[in-house]
C-alpha cells in the first residue's frame, strides 16, 4: 500500500510519498516487502507521477516485476519532454492498460468465486462481467439472495506538474479503470492516492466508509448522495490554501504522511471494520515543482552502507 500526497499553491506543486511496499505470500498473508521502494518518478522537467496500488504483477514472460520498473521503462521509451500534463496522464493510462493484464485476472477470480460458490452449496443465479467488474448473484441453501461484485486490485497514479505555458494540472489514473482531472490552475488544494482514510479525516473531516454505515444507508434511500456529500463538506477544516508558501505546503505534506503511519503503527482498522494493512512507512520524499525551475527534490532517499546496530 501507499500514501502519495500532492499539494498544489501559487508558488509550486508539491509531490510526497512514504516509502513501503507489501505483497500477499502464497498463503495469502500480507506482509512488507520493503521500506525502500521509490514511488515518485520525474517524467521530464515539469511533470511527477507518484504510484499506489497494486506494487507488483507479470509481464508477458510471466516474470514479476514492481508497477516503478513498467513507469521507468514508459518515461525512458516515451517522448515527454513537450507533452501536456493531461498528455502524460492518458498516455501513461494507455501504457499501463497494456502492460497490466487485469482481464486474465478477473476472468480467474470469476472462475475460483464459480468453484468456491459450488463447494458452499450456493446456487449461482448470475455472473456478469460489466466494464471492470464481474456482478453475481446467488442463493443460498437458506434461500437467501446475496448480490455483489468481483474486482481485480487496481494501479492507481497521481500526475501532477506544469505544462509549457505554465498551467498545472493533476491528473488521477485508475488502471482498470480511467483518468480523472484533480486540480487545474488556480484550484489550489491536496489530493491525495493510496491509504488516504487518515488524511481524509483530518482534512474533510470523514472518510469514504461513513456511507457504509446504517445510518448514512437509511439516509440515502431518501436524500441523494449528492446532498449528503454536500452537507458533509461543512465538516472540511477551512485551509487557505491559495496562502500556503512551499515551506507551508512540505510541512503539511510530510505532517500528513508521519500522522497516517503513526496511527496504522496502532490501530488495526476502525471498529466497524476491523483488520488493516500497515501499508504507509519507511523514508519520505518529497519535491517540490515550480514554473521558473522544474523540478528540485527536497529528500530523495538514497542507498547507504547499512547499521546493525
Amino acid at each position: 500500500m501507499t500514501l502519495i500526497i500532492s499539494i498544489t499553491t501559487p508558488n509550486g506543486i508539491i509531490m510526497a510519498s512514504d516509502s513501503r511496499q507489501t505483497l500477499k505470500n502464497p498463503k495469502q498473508m500480507t506482509r512488507i516487502s520493503t521500506n525502500y521502494a521509490n514511488k515518485l518518478f520525474a517524467v521530464n522537467e515539469r511533470i511527477i507521477v507518484g504510484t499506489a496500488g497494486m506494487a507488483f504483477f507479470a509481464d508477458e514472460t510471466g516474470v514479476q516485476r514492481s508497477v516503478s520498473t513498467y513507469v521507468n521503462d514508459f518515461c525512458n521509451t516515451k517522448y515527454l519532454n513537450n507533452m501536456s500534463v493531461k498528455d502524460v496522464a492518458t498516455e501513461l493510462h494507455s501504457y499501463i492498460n497494456s502492460k497490466y493484464p487485469w482481464k486474465k485476472q478477473l476472468e480467474a477470480s470469476a472462475q475460483q468465486f464459480k468453484l468456491d460458490a459450488q463447494s458452499k452449496g450456493l446456487n449461482i443465479l448470475s455472473l456478469e462481467t460489466k466494464d471492470n467488474v464481474v456482478e453475481f448473484k446467488v442463493k443460498h441453501p437458506n434461500g437467501m439472495i446475496e448480490t455483489g461484485n468481483i474486482s481485480v486490485e487496481p494501479i492507481n497514479l497521481l500526475i501532477s506538474g506544469f505544462n509549457t505555458d505554465g498551467s498545472f494540472e493533476t491528473y488521477e489514473s485508475i488502471s482498470p479503470g480511467n483518468i480523472q482531472v484533480k486540480r487545474e490552475t488556480d484550484n489550489y488544494g491536496c489530493t491525495w492516492i493510496g491509504q488516504g482514510d487518515v488524511v481524509s479525516r483530518m482534512i474533510l473531516g470523514y472518510d469514504a466508509k461513513i456511507f457504509n454505515t446504517s445510518l448514512f444507508q437509511r439516509i440515502s434511500s431518501t436524500t441523494s448522495q449528492q446532498d449528503i456529500i454536500k452537507q458533509l463538506q461543512g465538516l472540511e477544516y477551512n485551509i487557505p490554501w491559495p496562502l500556503l508558501t512551499l515551506q507551508d505546503a512540505v510541512d503539511l505534506a510530510v505532517f500528513l504522511i508521519k500522522s497516517t503511519s503513526i496511527i496504522q503503527r496502532y490501530a488495526d482498522g476502525i471498529t466497524m471494520d476491523g483488520g488493516d494493512i500497515q501499508g504507509v512507512g519507511g523514508p519520505i520524499d518529497v519535491a517540490i515543482i515550480t514554473r521558473k525551475d522544474g523540478i528540485n527534490w527536497i529528500k530523495q532517499k538514497q542507498v547507504i552502507y547499512p547499521s546493525f546496530d
